[in-house]
C-alpha cells in the first residue's frame, strides 16, 4: 500500500543537514548509529554535550526497540502478530501484543479521520501491481523479467480488473476490525467478510500492513527515549521517509535544514524547510513505481479505486504532530488528491504544516499553509496558492 515494512525506494525523501556520524574536529562531537530494520534503513544521531556512555546505552535500547517492533507487526516476519491476523480465518479473534494492538488503533483512528484514504487493509491491492515482495500466499500476478523505468524486482504486469475491484471491496472493511483489551491480554477480531473471484476457487479474507504508518511511530517511540534519556540535540530518520528531530548543534538557531527530494529529478532538492523539535514525514510517487505505456505505477493504493494513485500528487511532506500520524496523512493526502487534500488541510490539520507538490498537464506546482517557510528549489516549480487565516486558498 504505502511505505512498507520491506524494501524501500532509493530516492531520497526527507534528508536533514548535519555533521557525520563520527567524532568531528574542535567542539562537534557526533555519535551516530544505523540500523537496518524492516527492510530499511534507520539513523539514531546524537550530537553536543552527550556522554559516549549516554549515547551507547540509548543506541543499544533502540536496536532492541526496532527488533521488537519488526517482530510484532512485520507483515513479512510469519510469527508477528500481523502475520498471524493476516493468516485467519474472516471472524477470527487473534490474540496480538501490546504494540500490534497500538498501531491496530491508531490506524483505525486516522483510517476514520481520513473517511478511508488512509487505509493499511490495502494489502492484496498492493500485491497485485507487485508491490508486496512477495509475502502473498498466492501468486497472482505473471511473474517476468523485464527493463521497464522503475522496474521492481521483475514485476510490473498490470493485473486483471476482477481482482483489483474485489480486493478494493474487501479493503472497504478495514473500519470492522474490532479491538479488545482484557485483563492486560490483547485481541483483534477479523471482519466476518471474505471475496472470491470468478474463475479463482480461492476465498479472500482481509489483510494489514503498516508499513505506512510502522516507521513513524517508531519514530515517536525512540523520540520518547531521547527525552528520557536527556538528549536535546540530534533526530532519528526511519527509512528516509519519517524523522524525529531534537535541535540542531551547530548553528546559532538550532535549525536542521530538512529537504524534499524532487520526484522528478534524481537526486534534487525541490524544497527546503528550517525546524527544531519536530516529526515529519513524506511520501511520493518516485520511492517505488513502473511504467507501462507511459503511465505511472506507484505504491500509493487509491482506496478508492484499488489501484495507484492517479491524483497528480507527486509529493507530500507533512511537519508537525507526531511521526505517526505524519505517517500516514502524507499517504492519505497523496492518495485525496488536490481538491480533497486542501480541505482536508484546512479542516482537520491543527499544528501540522503540509508542503505538497502536484503535477497537472506536466507543470508541478507547489500547495502549501507554509509558504513563507520554505525555499524553492527547482524554478520549474510555483506555490498555487495563497493562505488566509492559516487556511489555504487555491489561486
Amino acid at each position: 500500500m504505502f511505505k512498507r515494512l520491506v524494501k524501500c525506494g532509493a530516492a531520497f525523501a526527507v534528508c536533514a543537514a548535519c555533521v557525520p556520524l563520527a567524532a568531528c574536529a574542535q567542539d562537534r562531537t557526533v555519535y551516530g548509529k544505523n540500523y537496518y530494520a524492516m527492510g530499511t534503513e534507520a539513523t539514531y544521531l546524537v550530537a553536543a554535550k552527550t556522554e559516549k556512555e549516554t549515547f551507547d546505552d540509548l543506541a543499544a535500547r533502540v536496536g532492541d526497540f526496532l527488533a521488537a517492533t519488526e517482530r510484532s507487526v512485520s507483515a513479512t516476519v510469519a510469527q508477528s502478530y500481523v502475520a498471524k491476523f493476516n493468516a485467519a480465518e474472516a471472524g477470527a479473534t487473534v490474540e496480538i501484543d501490546q504494540t500490534s494492538y497500538s498501531l491496530f488503533t491508531l490506524a483505525k483512528q486516522i483510517y476514520a479521520d481520513t473517511d478511508g484514504y488512509f487505509n493499511p487493509a490495502v494489502w492484496y491491492c498492493e500485491d497485485l501491481f507487485g508491490f508486496a515482495y512477495g509475502i502473498s500466499s498466492v501468486d497472482l500476478r505473471e511473474k517476468m523479467p523485464y527493463d521497464r523505468e522503475g522496474a521492481l524486482d521483475g514485476f510490473g504486469t498490470l493485473p486483471d480488473e476482477k481482482y483489483v475491484t474485489a480486493f478494493c471491496e474487501l479493503a472497504s472493511h478495514f473500519g470492522e476490525v474490532v479491538l479488545t483489551e482484557e485483563e492486560g491480554r490483547y485481541y483483534a477480531v477479523k471482519p466476518d467478510f471474505t471475496v472470491k473471484v470468478e474463475g479463482d476457487d480461492n476465498e479472500y479474507s482481509l489483510r494489514v500492513d503498516f508499513g505506512g504508518i510502522a516507521k513513524g511511530w517508531c519514530a515517536d517511540r525512540v523520540n520518547e527515549m531521547m527525552d528520557e534519556a536527556g538528549i536535546s540535540y540530534g533526530y532519528f530518520n526511519f527509512g528516509m521517509s519519517s524523522m524525529s528531530l531534537k535541535k540542531y548543534a551547530y548553528n546559532d538557531t538550532g535549525d536542521y535544514t530538512v529537504s524534499s527530494g524532487d520526484p522528478r529529478n534524481s537526486g534534487a532538492d525541490y524544497v527546503t524547510r528550517s525546524v527544531q523539535d519536530t516529526a515529519l514525514s513524506t511520501s511520493g510517487d518516485n520511492m517505488q513505481y513502473f511504467v507501462v505505456d507511459g503511465v505511472r505505477y506507484c505504491h500509493i493504493i487509491d482506496p478508492t479505486t484499488g489501484a495507484p494513485i492517479r491524483t497528480g500528487v507527486a509529493s507530500v511532506t507533512v511537519y508537525g504532530g507526531s511521526a505517526a500520524e505524519a505517517d500516514a496523512l502524507t499517504t492519505a493526502l497523496a492518495a485525496m488528491g488536490k481538491q480533497k487534500a486542501v480541505e482536508y488541510i484546512n479542516e482537520k490539520t491543527t499544528d501540522q504544516k503540509v508542503v505538497m507538490l502536484v503535477f497537472e498537464d506536466g507543470a508541478g506546482k507547489i500547495i502549501t499553509n507554509c509558504p513563507q517557510d520554505i525555499e524553492i528549489h527547482n524554478k520549474n516549480y510555483v506555490v498555487i496558492n495563497t493562505v488566509v487565516d492559516g487556511k489555504i486558498v487555491l489561486n
